[in-house]
């Protein structure tokens, strides 16, 4: 791994373990979904000794991890990847908020996720800040509907928001 790579990496894993640190207490179990290879849970399982931590998942997984959490009345710290795989499925439907709905179709809203997925560093600026503006507004419709659960969602982006594309975090908690 290049050094600028592994030093984007530290700084997205020193932005997912501060929001969980705040958020975790000992005896809590941490589910490690949407953070690409299980690096956040193997540092997490290693400085908070006191909390069980599973494993990790992408794409529509996002959806199925605030879901979880919304009915379990847990906290939860996401960054959502894997845009381009969000697809109607059995269990969830497309645009997820009341507000979303009134305004995109379920292919428009397939649009918006593939257009969030361009992102990529070696992309012409343009297209990425175009990508990057999909990618908000995909994680908007998802915080509206989490807060249609009565949580409180925040939508921030890690910093630097130079160590990772895909650097939108969503940090929720039961009101």
């Amino acid at each position: 791994m290049s050094r600028d790579r592994a030093l984007r990496k530290q700084q997205q894993l020193n932005n997912l373990v501060a929001a969980v640190k705040k958020l975790a207490k000992p005896g809590d179990v941490i589910v490690d979904f949407c953070s690409g290879g299980g690096h956040v849970g193997i540092v997490l399982a290693h400085m908070m000794p006191s909390c069980q931590v599973a494993l990790h998942a992408c794409g529509v997984a996002t959806d199925m991890v605030i879901e979880h959490c919304t009915k379990a009345r847990a906290a939860f710290v996401i960054s959502p990847c894997c845009y381009g795989f969000i697809q109607n499925t059995v269990k969830f439907k497309y645009p997820r908020s009341h507000q979303f709905k009134e305004i995109l179709s379920y292919k428009e809203h397939m649009i918006l996720c593939r257009f969030a997925d361009q992102t990529a560093v070696h992309l012409p600026p343009e297209r990425k800040l175009i990508g990057k503006q999909c990618m908000g507004l995909v994680d908007l419709d998802r915080a509206w509907a989490a807060e249609r659960c009565n949580y409180s969602v925040q939508v921030t982006s890690m910093e630097p928001e130079s160590c990772s594309p895909k650097n939108n975090m969503f940090v929720g908690t039961p009101v």
